[in-house]
C-alpha cells in the first residue's frame, strides 16, 4: 500500500526550511543592531556582514556599519553621521577635516577599540584612579592624521553645572563626574584628542572634606617644646654614634656634623683632633670642612671652582627659562650673598611667570625658601613669591599622606603620586616651619614639624634613611630599591640645627661685595676712612678658619689691635694668622679667639 505523498513533501519542506534558517543565523550572527556592556560602560551600534573577500579579523573583532556610541557617567560619546553635532571628525597634518565612522570594534577585557578607515584607533577603557571610577579615552593616530574631535551629549536625566573654576560637573544617578583638565569645547560639546598628546579622562569626582592641618600633626609635633625635645634626643643619639665612628670614617658630612655640634657641647678640640687621617689627606676633603680643619690654600681654590660650576649651571637654567633652578636649596640666598643681583632679578621674573594653578609640589620648598630669602635680602622690594604662598600650601595639602609607623604612631610625608623623597621632605619641613613661625601660623608649623620628625623616624640603627620612598594604596610606606641613603650626618646638615655649621655669610653694608665661608654664627663690618673693621663671633679659646671673598688689595691687617704680617706657614702655628690670594681677592684667615668677638682690621 502506498504512503501518502503530501505529508512527505511537507516534511521535506520543513526540514529544508530549518536548515536554511540555521545557515542564515550562522551567517548573520554578527549583523544587526546591538547593545553591549564592556566593563563599566555600554556600547551601541550595528554589526555588518563581512564581504566575501574580507580577510579574517582578530579574535573578538566585530565589523561595524553606521553610527556607534559609548555611554558612561550620564554622557553619550557619539561616533555618528546623523548631524553635525554627532559627527566624528578627523584632521590631517594640513588641517583638512573629514567626517568618519568606525568600521570595526575590537573588545579586550574592559576595553573597546574602534578602528577607523585609514588605521586610526579610538580606545575606551574604565579604570579606578584614586579610588574613583573613570573612563579613559585615547587615540592612536595613523600616519598623516593629527587630531580627532569626539562629540558628546548628556542623556535625558543628566544634570550639568559650572564648578566655578573653569570646569563643569556632570550629575548622573547621584554621582558627580568631571573631565578634569581634559581639553574640550563645552559650547560645541566636543572633546579634542591630538597626536602626541595625553589621553582624556572622565570620571567620578571623589567626595573630599576640607583640608584641616590639625589632621596632619603627629603628637610629638603638637608643640614647639615637644618637637625640640624629640630633635634633641635624635641629635644626642647620633652625636654619640659620630663620636665612636669619626676616627675611622672617610666622610666629610660626618666630620662637619660632629665638629659643628661639638662646638655647642664644649668638646670642639677633641672633635677636630678625632678626624680620621685618611680623611685629612684624602680627595674627599673639600672647602666645606675647611672652617674647622684649615688647609685654606686648597680650600679657596675648591670654593672658587665649585662657585663657578654652580653659577654656570644656574645661569643656564635661568636663561633657558627653566624653573628647575628653584630646586637648588636657597638659591636666592646664594645669589644675594655673592652679590649676583642680576641673577636675582632674572630669577624673580621667572617666578612672576608661574601660573599658580600649575604650581607643582616639587617647587614648593623653593617657593617658601625664596619668600624668606627675598624678605631678608630685599625687604623693601615687592616679593615675587608672596602671591604663590597660598597655592603652595594648597599643593602641599593635596600631597600630604598619613601612614602608620613601624613601631606605632603615624608618619606624615609629602608624596609625588606614590613616590616620595626623604631629602625633599626634610627641606620642605624646614622651609615650611620657617614661614609658618614667621607668619604666626601654628597649624602649618605643626605640619612642618611633623614632616621633619617623620623623616627622622625612618632611620635605621645608624640613623640613616633611604632617600627614595614609596607609599602603597593602603597607605604603607616602604623604601625604594635604589641604594642611595642619607646618613644621620647628612640629615643633620640638611636640618642645620646648630649655630656653628659651615655656611656663606654676607658681610653686609657698607661693603656688600664681601662675603665669607665660615662657621662663625655672626660676621659684620663697619668702615671708617680707609679702615674696614670686620667683627667675628666664635667661642673664646677656640680656633676656626675663614675664607673672605671680595677683599681688595690692602696695606696691612691688624688682629688683636696689633699689626700681623702674613706667613705662608701661618696654619701651623698655635695662633691667628692670614694669607692673601690677590688674583682672587680672597683673604685666608685663621682666628684663635681670645674673646667671643674678635676684630679683623683691614687698612687700605
Amino acid at each position: 500500500m502506498k504512503k501518502p505523498v503530501f505529508p512527505r513533501i511537507v516534511l521535506l519542506l520543513v526540514l529544508y526550511g530549518g536548515v536554511f534558517a540555521l545557515l542564515v543565523v550562522i551567517q548573520f550572527a554578527k549583523q544587526g543592531g546591538f547593545t553591549r556592556r564592556i566593563g563599566n560602560f555600554v556600547v551601541t551600534g550595528q554589526y555588518r556582514v563581512p564581504e566575501a573577500d574580507t580577510p579574517p579579523g582578530e579574535p573578538n573583532e566585530y565589523l561595524l556599519t553606521g553610527d556607534a556610541s559609548v555611554f558612561f557617567g550620564g554622557l553619550e560619546f557619539r561616533m555618528g553621521s546623523e548631524s553635525e553635532e554627532s559627527s566624528l571628525r578627523l584632521f590631517n597634518e594640513k588641517g583638512a577635516e573629514s567626517e568618519i565612522l568606525p568600521d570595526r570594534m575590537i573588545v579586550s577585557g574592559e576595553t573597546a577599540v574602534f578602528r577607523l578607515p585609514g588605521g586610526t584607533e579610538l580606545s575606551f577603557t574604565t579604570q579606578y584612579a584614586g579610588g574613583a571610577l573613570e573612563l579613559r579615552i585615547t587615540c592612536s593616530f595613523a600616519e598623516g592624521s593629527r587630531e580627532l574631535e569626539l562629540p558628546y551629549k548628556p542623556m535625558r536625566k543628566t544634570g550639568m553645572r559650572d564648578s566655578g573654576d573653569g570646569r563643569f560637573v556632570i550629575i548622573s544617578d547621584g554621582l558627580n563626574y568631571s573631565f578634569g583638565r581634559s581639553p574640550l569645547d563645552p559650547e560645541r560639546r566636543v572633546l579634542f584628542l591630538k597626536a602626541g598628546g595625553a589621553g582624556l579622562t572622565y570620571g567620578v569626582v571623589p567626595e573630599t572634606k576640607s583640608f584641616n592641618p590639625q589632621d596632619f600633626i603627629i603628637p610629638e609635633a603638637q608643640t614647639r617644646r615637644s618637637y625640640e625635645e624629640v630633635l634633641a634626643r635624635w641629635v644626642d643619639q647620633n652625636f654619640s654614634l659620630w663620636n665612636r665612628t669619626v676616627s675611622s670614617q672617610n666622610d666629610e658630612d660626618l666630620v662637619i656634623a660632629y665638629s659643628g655640634e661639638a662646638i655647642s657641647r664644649g668638646t670642639y678640640k677633641a672633635a677636630v683632633s678625632a678626624a680620621a687621617p685618611e680623611f685629612l689627606n684624602s680627595g674627599q676633603r673639600t672647602y666645606e670642612s675647611s672652617v674647622y680643619l684649615g688647609r685654606l690654600t686648597d680650600a679657596y681654590r675648591s670654593l672658587a671652582a665649585a662657585d663657578r660650576e654652580k653659577l654656570s649651571r644656574l645661569s643656564r637654567l635661568i636663561n633657558e627659562k627653566s624653573l628647575e633652578f628653584i630646586k637648588e636649596p636657597h638659591v636666592f640666598e646664594y645669589f644675594a650673598v655673592r652679590g649676583h643681583g642680576n641673577f636675582m632679578d632674572d630669577g624673580a621674573e621667572l617666578i612672576r611667570s608661574i601660573d599658580p594653578k600649575t604650581l607643582p609640589v616639587d617647587l614648593t620648598a623653593g617657593i617658601l625658601e625664596g619668600y624668606a630669602d627675598w624678605k631678608q635680602y630685599r625687604p623693601l622690594m615687592e616679593n615675587p613669591f608672596e602671591r604663590l604662598l597660598d597655592q603652595a600650601c594648597f599643593v602641599i595639602s593635596e600631597s600630604l599622606r598619613i601612614a602608620p609607623g613601624a613601631s606605632g604612631g603615624d608618619r606624615v610625608l609629602v608624596f609625588f603620586g606614590s613616590q616620595g623623597d626623604a631629602e625633599f621632605n626634610l627641606r620642605l619641613g624646614r622651609a615650611l616651619l620657617a614661614w609658618a613661625e614667621e607668619s604666626g601660623d601654628a597649624s602649618w608649623a605643626g605640619v612642618a614639624r611633623s614632616l621633619i620628625l617623620s623623616v627622622l623616624s625612618l632611620g635605621d640603627s645608624s640613623g640613616a634613611v633611604k632617600a627614595g620612598l614609596l607609599i602603597s594604596d593602603e597607605g604603607d610606606i616602604t623604601v625604594s630599591g635604589a641604594p642611595l641613603r642619607l646618613t644621620s650626618a647628612r640629615l643633620y646638615r640638611i636640618l642645620s640645627p646648630g649655630e656653628y655649621y659651615p655656611h656663606a655669610l654676607s658681610i653686609g653694608a657698607p661693603v656688600n661685595s664681601i662675603w665669607t665661608w665660615t662657621a662663625a654664627p655672626a660676621v659684620s663690618a663697619s668702615q671708617e676712612n680707609n679702615v674696614l673693621d670686620i667683627s667675628v663671633s666664635f667661642p673664646a679659646g677656640e680656633t676656626h678658619y675663614m675664607i673672605l671673598r671680595g677683599i681688595r688689595a690692602f696695606t696691612k691687617i691688624q688682629l688683636y689691635n696689633m699689626d700681623f704680617r702674613t706667613d705662608p706657614q701661618f696654619e701651623r702655628y698655635d695662633s691667628s694668622g692670614w694669607a692673601y690670594a690677590a688674583e682672587e681677592q680672597t683673604l685666608l684667615l685663621k682666628m684663635k679667639h681670645r674673646a667671643t668677638v674678635e676684630h679683623v682690621r683691614v687698612f687700605y
